[in-house]
């Protein structure tokens, strides 16, 4: 686990009182996890000490503290203290993770503040984060997959570019969910039940388990499943609209519904590892996860009210994938050989009500509305019309597989070399239709109902050699040089357009070569002191546009970023108090940027366009402050701009962004504060938790005449338990305050809703571990 490899999980073991007050999670505020170290008996005690877990950020098992780089670490034993369950909840906990969400499922997610606002469209650009579960990459634009957070090892967030070990995507940073890997020194098995109710909205319960099986001496069978019901907190009230040009009026009696926004995650996952001999293991693993959603988690306070809307068709999601894979790990002559490759398969399904359009676009007129002419006016005018409501329907499959095969030396040469060859295929079969069902007859795309609609594949690929070799120039000083050549393609076929369109068939392809390269120098003139400075490179590949125009042309190339990193890993005070963090610099270039333009064209372009540059610093602090009282907390202060001025339109005279103009979705302050005290409480073992969160102002969008400001936030969650033998009962509040975040201000679909977070919410859970 993540952790103290001995020590027992708190909410997997049920613990006692004496390993409490030895045992607390520093993995709090986006700490790298950290545990403390198990006491034996009252009379021989050691002191208590911040002890590192094991992190695989730089693709070997490395002390974290012995990382020269910036991670974030959320492990096992916090992720279960704080009852994480999904994304939004774990990004809270990521200083340097911001994001931006209509609703699960959906997020754009950003680390140290790169991001241009232009990202979410399926034919522009990819993310400049890569997202893994396990070994795999499984970014996708505008869909991140919220994998449920449940028997999972830790999440790992790699500040910075991570382009030499990880490549495409991974230009402002990487993710990682690491799952549990099944163990073979004994049977272990549990379940956990929570029950929760949120102030004025609904009742929501969920129900996870696990066992892990031995199978012999050189086998182990790891087995988890979990069903998760969510609660509702959004009403769809009662509403009329009247269309202003056709002058039909509408209901929604057919959808309103209270607390309407329920979301229902189920899946389970195994995991076979086998000793082949002494020296060769085959780890196998399958996951399959279906997330369902009904409503929307954006509300109206401004037109409509507090967590309500008026939605008139139905707002709706199906989000099903699998993912299988396997890793062989080996070692010939000293040399550690690994292997990885895994298949994911995802299939999506989203309804949206998209009503709101048709009362701010003309166009819709030539589509549900008659004409004749008057010959009075000497114009054509309406003399009838049909309700002009439209559903947009997203049918999206997602393949991909990736290959990975690595060699290390080992870790305790003076000279020694990380290196391999990398291979993906990602592919993304969609059919977006914007549909209205009282379409005038000939005026559909295909025959149905649809207006316009985009139906394409994308496929995007990568190919790579990758290497890093480190030199210990004296005992205390360490010099890394990495680098990556690598070959991208990307491509798009299919239809796009209405009726009306002239040349809807797309077929195009683009293809790019290049190479990244990281320099280190790390100084540790002590087992407790560490000081690094790292120069190194990211990448977004580059890809190919749907049309082109006298502004935009036919492909864009990929951006990079150039990082200049000082940072710091310490443990003080006779290993009571840890102190890490980094100050770096980041140069964006040739920024890729994706926006609809309909005075441009009807489809999303993307160009590469203006530079940016974001100067930033982290830190996070852990302090035993007394045996049974652990304070921890973290902070990422950014300054995100543009370096120069942006302008869509190459020959407008005012800049759309000029130089300064902040990044959108992007807080300059984002921070929490957590506090956990353990004790003894007649015969059971008891504890108390509060964390604080705080995120800053951020803007919605990049242009100056668009965009509009997202409120800053702060959070508390309050949690208390009791704990004896196998089991343990805990009862916590969130969001204490009943605060409405500001998630997302939603800067693209006509109107001003803003996607907020579960109100006050009273909870319950039971765990039991066997």
């Amino acid at each position: 686990m993540a952790g103290s490899e001995t020590a027992p999980n708190p909410r997997a073991k049920g613990v006692r009182a004496k390993w409490l007050m030895t045992t607390t999670c520093a993995a709090a505020l986006g700490l790298p996890g950290v545990a403390l170290a198990q006491t034996t008996t009252e009379s021989d005690a050691a002191p208590r000490r911040i002890e590192v877990i094991t992190v695989t950020a730089q693709k070997r098992e490395e002390s974290l503290q012995d990382v020269a780089l910036s991670v974030q670490v959320l492990d096992n034993t916090f992720l279960d203290q704080q009852q994480i369950t999904d994304f939004e909840e774990y990004a809270q906990l990521l200083p340097s993770v911001s994001f931006n969400a209509v609703g699960p499922g959906s997020a754009q997610i950003y680390i140290r503040g790169v991001s241009d606002g232009g990202d979410g469209n399926a034919s522009g650009s990819q993310p400049s984060v890569g997202l893994y579960l396990d070994d795999q990459p499984v970014t996708a634009i505008g869909r991140n997959l919220d994998v449920h957070i449940y028997d999972v090892s830790r999440i790992e967030v790699l500040g910075g570019p991570q382009g030499t070990l990880y490549g495409a995507n991974s230009q402002a940073g990487t993710l990682r969910i690491i799952t549990n890997a099944p163990d073979r020194s004994g049977f272990e098995a549990g379940y956990d039940l929570s029950t929760e109710s949120v102030s004025e909205g609904g009742v929501g319960y969920s129900a996870e388990g696990f066992v892990n099986l031995p199978l012999g001496d050189r086998a182990a069978l790891r087995l988890v499943g979990w069903h998760d019901q969510s609660a509702g907190y959004i009403d769809n009230v009662p509403a009329t609209r009247t269309f202003s040009r056709s002058g039909i009026t509408v209901d929604n009696a057919a959808y309103a519904e209270k607390d309407f926004n329920e979301e229902t995650t189920s899946g389970a996952r195994a995991a076979l590892q086998i000793d082949l001999d002494d020296n060769w293991t085959l780890t196998a693993r399958a996951l399959h996860q279906t997330q369902e959603t009904e409503g929307v988690w954006d509300h109206d306070p401004e037109d409509v009210g507090d967590l309500e809307v008026a939605r008139f068709f139905n707002d709706r999601s199906e989000d099903t994938f699998t993912q299988v894979g396997a890793t062989i790990e080996g070692n010939i002559g000293g040399v550690d050989l690994t292997y990885s490759g895994s298949y994911l398969d995802r299939e999506v399904e989203y309804d949206n009500d998209y009503s709101a359009y048709a009362e701010y676009s003309s166009f819709i007129d030539y589509y549900t509305c008659y004409y004749a002419y008057d010959s009075a006016a000497g114009a054509y005018d309406f003399y009838a019309c049909e309700d002009p409501r439209i559903q947009y329907q997203d049918r999206s499959q997602y393949t991909r597989d990736s290959h990975e095969f690595r060699l290390a030396t080992p870790q305790q040469n003076r000279l020694r070399l990380i290196a391999g060859v990398f291979y993906q295929r990602a592919e993304h079969d969609f059919d977006f239709d914007w549909n209205i069902p009282t379409i005038k007859p000939g005026m559909a795309v295909d025959g149905g109902t649809a207006y316009f609609t985009t139906n394409q594949v994308r496929e995007d690929t990568e190919a790579a050699l990758f290497g890093e070799l480190s030199y210990d120039l004296t005992d205390t000083v360490t010099a890394t040089l990495g680098g990556r050549v690598f070959d991208t393609e990307s491509s798009i076929q299919g239809f796009v357009g209405t009726v009306f369109t002239a040349n809807p068939e797309v077929d195009v392809e683009q293809s790019e070569s290049g190479s990244l390269y990281k320099f280190n120098l790390t100084w540790q003139p002590s087992a407790d002191r560490l000081f690094y400075a790292t120069i190194s490179e990211g990448f977004r590949p580059g890809g190919v546009n749907r049309a082109s125009t006298s502004n935009i042309p036919g492909t864009y190339d990929s951006d990079l970023i150039t990082n200049y990193e000082f940072g710091w890993k310490t443990t003080l005070a006779d290993g009571i108090l840890r102190f890490n963090g980094s100050a770096f610099l980041m140069d964006w270039e040739d920024v890729q940027f994706t926006r609809f333009d309909p005075s441009e064209s009807p489809l999303g372009l993307t160009q590469n366009a203006g530079q940016a540059q974001v100067l930033g610093l982290e830190a996070d602090v852990s302090w035993l402050a007394t045996d049974a009282l652990t304070l921890t907390g973290a902070v990422t202060l950014l300054q995100a701009e543009l370096s120069e001025d942006f302008s869509q339109n190459i020959n407008a005279a005012t800049p759309d962004a000029p130089d300064g103009t902040e990044l959108p979705y992007i807080p300059s302050v984002k921070g929490y504060l957590n506090a956990r005290y353990e004790f003894a409480w007649r015969d059971f073992d008891a504890f108390w938790n509060v964390r604080g969160s705080y995120v800053g102002k951020s803007y919605n969008d990049l242009f100056i005449a668009s965009r509009s400001e997202q409120d800053a936030y702060a959070l508390l969650n309050l949690s208390a338990g009791l704990s004896r033998s196998n089991w343990t009962v805990t009862a916590y509040v969130r969001n204490a305050t009943d605060e409405r975040a500001e998630l997302y201000r939603n800067a693209t679909d006509f109107d001003s809703r803003i996607t907020t977070n579960q109100p006050r919410t009273f909870g319950l859970s039971l765990s039991q571990r066997f």
